[in-house]
């Protein structure tokens, strides 16, 4: 399976805001992220930092 976490990082921790993530769309300023069962987010309060493709997690941090 190829799933991802998105966690958002704070400080030294990360907090889950979707758990196998499949699609993740960049709308401008905004992520929109959607899991194998369909839920979907849109991210307006974080941006992407970077994505570890092994690990299988999308890391997100909030906007400056």
């Amino acid at each position: 399976m190829c799933e991802s976490k998105a966690v958002v990082v704070k400080g030294s921790k990360e907090e889950l805001i979707l758990d196998d993530v499949v699609t993740l769309e960049v709308l401008g300023d905004r992520l929109r992220l959607v899991n194998i069962e369909g839920k979907e987010k849109l991210i307006t309060e974080y941006r992407l930092d970077r994505i570890d493709f092994i690990g299988h997690k999308i890391y997100l941090v909030p906007k400056e």
